[in-house]
């Protein structure tokens, strides 16, 4: 532990040795050319306004006390991510969000290849993205949206609010808002294309993006389009030298001395393999050829835990049985295209009516599970098994068996396929103008519509599997196999299965015990809006500023699902058809007051107030509010506080899905840990009510003078939510039954043998979640020759992220288990830094990425889990731009190198049992695809 320390300490201050990382709140204002924070919702109808999302003041004198985190598109392109949120999502306040290399093979979520930002870990739904400072129609039911559908080109900044805003844009924004700034005055052609590929020559991506903007009618209107593509490849866990298919497994030897309860093993196995094996009984070890024959009786039964369910710790074992790790997508295969356009006319000198639109697919595919069958209660073989070799009916005779426990892995019924498409619609009619010299309004109409399908296609069908397996002789054929079911209802259309062996199915065989589960969602919102703001008095520090405004929103969401769905025959997917829809009401209002300037208490005191007015058409009224301050003692010295209520109510997901049922695997406490399959069922709650969040940011910036270009911000956070809204996972409720918290036991169904047979997912209101913790960024800019030298260093400290039970505390922060529960894992420490060299012949930057050291699970201690600890993580990155005008005025090829080093992952066994797909690590947080390359052009006229 102390080498772990010792190494994160010298990642640590290396990083902190180049110097800073993304600017301040204050010195992402001060390096434009007007220092302002003013409304981010839209570009003002005057030019040369600054918009920072943190307040929607328009007076450019007043700089808000919210922290705000602002990056540019110069830094986004110093790095050349194959999509923007590969960038964004480096950023430590982000953490847990949902991209394409974090699949973790679930089928009915409809997530795959969709890029979701989490601000602080807590959860997609809480983090409201906004595009010019107007609500993104969203991607999912869940109201968070695919940043990679928007027109990443025309992106000139990203403003990120690190703290509670839902008074100043509205509900969701409880962990705060991501706010994508576009160029929507750009003027010329400019286009990006690159390529990429991983040093193990898969995870492939390819980009390329054009965009063209035109002023017309003397400049009075002006027309923009921008349409991108991007293709990411696939890759696997099993192709990476460090992948050890760890997972967690029951220690047979527990309670010895110096042995724990559980160990987190490699190349550990479900004790299954494609042929068929017997795990238990007097026949143990038996096992079948790819023919279905006996193969031999001396199958390795030694390292097996569960009652024989899990193997580990050899790999020449884990090679002869089938393990679903190897084949899980690292990387899943997402091909993503977008169109957006934009007209804007100046009505009058002061009214300005623009019209916007968009387009955008996205298909991914994500590889799924093979059906998996194990024991007698799911694979049973009767004596009289028409596929059953003659000298293993014989051993069954002898030993008084009636039927054969059989283990399998159905590869020859294929590999369950999950695709996802989506289509995204949005247009949007709206009016920017002044009044009085000082005053802005606007009003906007947006509708947008989301058309997703989820195909889970080689689904398997348990009823109709365990009918074609159970095969008998035919009475008038004893030489042909007829399903026993048929002898008493010969119109069943069962055809017979042999459960041994792995050789081809019939197209009939197959069509009777697979089928493809089925959803459409079509997902519509309207949205209107209006806002007033600038200066109502002058005071003698300056003028007192006010904004104003109004929103209208309905969302609703009609889905549909296949007949065999809604009756739950299939083994997962399961969907079922449901209808909601929500609207929304709000007003808000805000308040800016200079109370000094330059007077002998210091250089400036603002204070800033908003509150806001929401009522849902489902849950109710609930008001939410900010107030804060920004004093300036000294020059160079800023202090601010803002203290804030914040809300988010319950999505259509959570409010009215009918449900979708999976087949997962669970520990079961009350049974000796061990293994259980059962049914969970994920189905929405109409008695949701909002959760409510009270946010603390306190923070101080600095500027000196006697260091020119130097700048550092250090802010405090604590977020409170009550009532949190929660679906955890199948084995995160089994666990918290088992601990005594008793609302986690009503989800769990038991027989009468008290094995668990299902598991109800729904959401409720009985947690309360607790963030709390500080950021830190700085920056230093320096002159260079005929170039500009930056180092820059963001960091982020966790110190809290806790789960608030009736009975217990869990925590989160400076862990990394990866959990499917209520919030995962987050280290203490998570920072980024940059050096970089800009000149007018070459851009070189070197970017680190530290991951600080954790623990697998703070609530388990050294004699639960032998691989607790998990060491500090650094990432080094490097670009490299040639500009050149031979080609373009603005042009230049690039080449960028993610993780350099190759740096492998550590390993982090996955908690939630059902997930025997799991890394062996944590997706969320560390590279699991190792060095990439990338290389590319851009040019603009």
């Amino acid at each position: 532990m102390s080498q772990i320390r010792r190494y994160e300490s010298m990642a640590a201050v290396s990083m902190l040795a180049m110097w800073a990382a993304l600017p301040a709140t204050a010195v992402a204002q001060e390096t434009t050319a007007q220092p302002a924070a003013s409304q981010a919702a839209q570009e003002p109808v005057t030019t040369g306004d600054i918009v920072v999302t943190g307040t929607r003041l328009q007076n450019a004198g007043f700089d808000a006390p919210t922290p705000v985190s602002v990056v540019t598109a110069e830094q986004i392109q110093r790095a050349a991510p194959a999509t923007i949120s590969d960038f964004v999502n480096q950023i430590p306040a982000l953490s847990g969000s949902n991209t394409p290399r974090t699949n973790k093979a679930l089928i009915g979520n409809g997530l795959a290849g969709a890029n979701l930002l989490n601000l602080r870990n807590l959860g997609v739904s809480r983090t409201l993205v906004l595009m010019n400072g107007k609500r993104v129609t969203p991607t999912t039911l869940t109201g968070a949206v695919d940043v990679n559908t928007l027109p990443n080109a025309l992106v000139k900044r990203v403003d990120i609010v690190t703290g509670g805003a839902s008074a100043a844009w509205g509900s969701d924004a409880v962990a705060g808002v991501v706010n994508f700034v576009l160029d929507t005055d750009y003027e010329g052609l400019k286009g990006n294309f690159q390529s990429g590929i991983s040093t193990e020559g898969d995870a492939s991506n390819l980009t390329g993006s054009l965009s063209y903007g035109k002023a017309f009618a003397d400049g009075k209107g002006h027309f923009l389009v921008s349409g991108q593509y991007t293709r990411n490849g696939s890759a696997t866990y099993g192709s990476r030298d460090w992948f050890k298919a760890y997972k967690i497994v029951n220690n047979p030897l527990a309670g010895q001395p110096g042995e724990t309860t559980f160990l987190a093993a490699p190349w550990t196995a479900q004790f299954l393999n494609e042929t068929g094996l017997v795990a238990s009984g007097p026949l143990a070890g038996y096992y079948f050829d790819p023919n279905g024959n006996l193969a031999g009786t001396d199958f390795p039964l030694a390292n097996r835990t569960g009652n024989g369910t899990f193997y580990f710790g050899d790999k020449a074992v884990f090679d002869r049985l089938y393990d679903q790790s190897p084949f899980t997508q690292s990387s899943v295969p997402t091909t993503q295209k977008s169109i957006y356009a934009r007209a804007s006319y100046d009505l009058t000198d002061n009214i300005n009516a623009y019209v916007e639109g968009s387009y955008a697919t996205s298909k991914a595919h994500t590889r799924g599970a093979n059906y998996g069958r194990s024991g007698a209660s799911f694979a049973p073989v009767a004596l009289d098994n028409f596929y059953l070799p003659e000298e293993v009916r014989s051993a069954m005779i002898a030993n008084g068996l009636t039927t054969l426990p059989l283990n399998v892995q159905n590869t020859k019924m294929g590999v369950i396929g999950v695709g996802n498409r989506r289509k995204s619609y949005r247009g949007l009619v709206g009016l920017d103008g002044s009044f009085g010299g000082d005053w802005k309004w606007s009003a906007y109409y947006q509708y947008g519509r989301v058309d997703s399908k989820i195909r889970a296609t080689d689904m398997p069908r348990p009823d109709q599997y365990l009918l074609a397996i159970d095969a008998v002789a035919n009475p008038v054929n004893p030489s042909q196999p007829i399903c026993r079911s048929t002898l008493t209802n010969p119109t069943n259309g069962c055809v017979p299965m042999n459960p041994f062996g792995s050789q081809a199915l019939s197209p009939a065989v197959l069509n009777n015990v697979i089928g493809v589960s089925a959803q459409d969602i079509r997902y519509e919102q309207h949205v209107a809006a209006a806002n007033l703001a600038g200066n109502l008095f002058e005071l003698p520090a300056g003028p007192v500023s006010f904004a104003a405004g109004a929103e209208y929103r309905s969302e609703k969401a009609h889905a549909t699902a296949d007949p065999i769905s809604q009756r739950t025959g299939f083994w997962a997917g399961n969907f079922k058809a449901f209808d909601g829809k929500i609207n929304v009401k709000e007003v808000y209002g805000e308040l800016g007051v200079p109370v000094f300037k330059d007077s002998a208490f210091g250089r400036s005191l603002d204070l800033n107030v908003a509150g806001r007015l929401t009522d849902y058409s489902v849950s109710g009224s609930v008001k939410t509010w900010k107030a804060g301050f920004r004093y300036e003692p000294i020059d160079g010295v800023e202090l601010r506080l803002t203290r804030s209520r914040d809300i988010r109510a319950p999505n259509l997901q959570e409010l009215f899905q009918a449900g979708s049922t999976v087949n997962t695997l669970v520990n079961d406490p009350v049974n000796g840990n061990t293994p259980i399959r059962a049914f969970a069922t994920v189905s929405g709650n109409t008695n949701l009510t909002p959760e409510n969040a009270d946010t603390l940011t306190a923070g101080i910036v600095l500027r000196p003078s006697f260091l020119r270009g130097f700048r550092a911000s250090i802010d405090y956070y604590d977020i409170k939510i009550k009532e949190a809204i929660a679906t955890n996972s199948a084995q995160f409720i089994v666990d918290r039954c088992f601990a005594g918290d008793a609302q986690f036991c009503t989800a769990i169904t038991r027989n009468s043998a008290n094995v668990i047979t299902a598991i109800s997912l729904q959401p409720f209101n009985a947690l309360q979640e607790r963030a709390r913790g500080v950021d830190i960024e700085v920056s230093y800019t320096m002159p260079i020759a005929d170039g500009t030298f930056d180092v820059r260093v963001l960091a982020n400290y966790v110190d809290k992220l806790d789960i608030v039970l009736p009975t217990s505390v869990i925590t989160r922060a400076g862990e990394v288990s990866n959990n499917v529960g209520a919030a995962e894992g987050v280290p203490h420490w998570r920072a980024t830094a940059s050096a970089t060299y800009d000149s007018s012949a070459f851009t070189a930057q070197l970017r680190g990425r530290l991951i600080g050291s954790a623990v697998f699970d703070d609530n388990w201690g050294p004699t639960v889990i032998d691989k607790r600890t998990v060491p500090a993580i650094f990432y080094l990155d490097a670009y490299l731009g040639i500009k050149t005008n031979s080609i373009a005025p603005k042009s230049e090829f690039f080449l960028a190198v993610d993780n350099l080093l190759n740096q492998d992952p550590p390993v982090v066994v996955q908690l939630d049992a059902s997930n025997t797909q799991a890394a062996g690590t944590n997706p969320f947080l560390y590279d699991v695809i190792g060095t990439t390359i990338r290389a590319g052009f851009r040019f603009e006229f």
